[in-house]
């Protein structure tokens, strides 16, 4: 399984959005989601969005998942490739390294051009909300 994640705000923090896919190994879109956060940064915007995808390809049996994402920093801490130095986010990762336990999990950063349809869920959210 693929999944695609994003986060949004425009003010940071600012009103914010996740967006997030899962697609088979073919490219076929199993699931996708817009949600609409509330007021966070774009980093926990970010955070968030990943949460969602993992949960979503825990709920539908994933054993093995790819995630891409355009936001360094949460690729990069979630892989535990970088130290997470804020605690607010140290407890967002946590949360995301238990939601998938159990499932391997490989973290890949990619230019946002490559992550367009979760730039667009996470964009919409906002967008949706007002």
């Amino acid at each position: 399984m693929i999944g695609y994640f994003d986060g949004a705000s425009r003010g940071n923090p600012g009103e914010a959005g996740a967006g997030a896919l899962l697609m088979d190994d073919n490219g076929n879109t199993l699931w996708e989601t817009a949600r609409y956060l509330g007021r966070k940064t774009n980093n926990e915007a970010e955070y968030n969005a990943a949460i969602l995808l993992l949960k979503a390809a825990r709920e539908r049996g994933a054993k093995e998942l790819r995630v891409y994402g355009d936001s360094k920093l949460v690729v990069c801490q979630l892989s535990k490739q970088w130290k997470i130095n804020l605690p607010h986010l140290r407890e967002l990762a946590k949360e995301a390294w238990a939601v998938s336990d159990g499932i391997k999990v490989s973290y890949e950063w990619v230019p946002r051009a490559k992550n367009k349809r979760a730039d667009e869920l996470s964009n919409e959210a906002i967008d949706n909300a007002k």
